[in-house]
């Protein structure tokens, strides 16, 4: 690949990895506010906080399934 050519790649290599970074920090954020919200509603209308509590640690469990899956696939690629 020639210098020249590599030189035009770079920003966008770094736009790249600056947006997925920041997709990364919004997806914590959405789980958490989701899950946050379930507990609230299952609360509202007569669920025990326990059993709210523990209903919404599926929200937990899916986000960190979602991450490993999307890390696995990104180590899978040479």
């Amino acid at each position: 690949m020639k210098p020249k050519h590599l030189i035009s790649v770079v920003p966008h290599v770094v736009k790249l990895l600056l947006s997925l970074g920041i997709l990364w920090l919004t997806l914590d954020f959405k789980f958490r506010k989701a899950k946050k919200t379930f507990e609230n509603e299952l609360i509202r209308n007569g669920v025990p906080k326990e059993a709210a509590k523990r209903l919404s640690k599926k929200y937990e469990e899916m986000k960190n399934q979602l991450k490993r899956t999307v890390l696995s696939s990104i180590r899978g690629f040479p």
